[in-house]
């Protein structure tokens, strides 16, 4: 089964029926839908099929730095609580306007795990369009797959410092206006990466959490000069909100998306590197 990275609610609840006309369970159909709300949220409904994944687990923290890289332990406890299998399509949704199932997209890339889809505007945009919802909780097995870190999405304060004057690489803060001119400090210090660009991530999105159209996507980043061939630093606070601008750029082709391991939290904790 090969779906895009980003799905449409339709697209998904067509596959959902025919998986059901044939007989099968979504495990033998080789899909994993996973549900990345809280668990009352889970309970009160959730997609046909779908099982309850921890978000938790997808962050590790090392305070004062939050949003890092999770390790494998973690990710493997994460994929067996889902019921996942070698070769299973993992399609991952949130309420909408919300950040955990584009953290799973960022970390299963980062697991060289890259047959992941996000549900575009989440649970919200499936309910607007009228699509089935059940309270059922599936028999889920535990699952076998186990993977081991790659991390070439992923740069660390150390390895960004030595590559901010490279003409290929654009930094991209997607955090508030504030928080990108240090009027709103969440870390030691305030401010931004130098050369960052600021791009607030919800610009991205449209009312009900769905990805604007690919032509207003890629308008606002040519508008900031983010081309295609360059490599593409995103980070926020934590990596959760620039989590969904990895997806929104890797959706539209850019080929060398990573992020900045514990974001800003990471950056503007430290006194070893440069602040604008």
């Amino acid at each position: 089964m090969s779906l895009p990275l980003v799905i449409e609610p339709t697209e998904l609840a067509t596959l959902l029926a025919d998986i059901q006309t044939e007989g099968n369970t979504l495990a033998q159909a080789h899909l994993c839908v996973v549900d990345l709300r809280s668990a009352e949220a889970y309970a009160e409904g959730h997609l046909p099929g779908a099982v309850h994944g921890d978000a938790a687990l997808l962050s590790r923290v090392d305070s004062p730095m939050g949003g890092l890289m999770p390790d494998p332990d973690q990710v493997n406890t994460f994929l067996a609580g889902i019921g996942a299998n070698l070769g299973d399509q993992i399609v991952a949704y949130d309420g909408g306007r919300e950040t955990p199932a584009a953290r799973l997209m960022w970390v299963l890339d980062a697991y060289g795990y890259e047959v992941g889809s996000w549900l575009n505007g989440g649970f919200a945009n499936w309910q607007a369009q009228g699509l089935p919802v059940t309270q059922d909780v599936p028999e889920t097995r535990q699952g076998q797959l186990s993977l081991s870190l790659i991390g070439d999405n992923v740069i660390s304060a150390e390895g960004l410092m030595t590559e901010l004057d490279s003409p290929s690489l654009s930094i991209l803060d997607v955090r508030s206006e504030a928080e990108f001119n240090g009027t709103d400090v969440r870390s030691a210090m305030g401010g931004h990466v130098p050369g960052a660009r600021h791009l607030e991530w919800t610009s991205m999105l449209d009312e009900q959490g769905r990805l604007l159209d690919d032509e207003a996507l890629q308008s606002a980043l040519d508008a900031r000069d983010i081309n295609t061939q360059d490599t593409v630093i995103v980070y926020c606070q934590t990596h959760q909100r620039s989590a969904v601008t990895y997806v929104a750029l890797k959706h539209l082709g850019y080929e060398d998306v990573r992020a900045l391991d514990g974001a800003w939290s990471n950056w503007g904790n430290r006194t070893d590197t440069p602040k604008a």
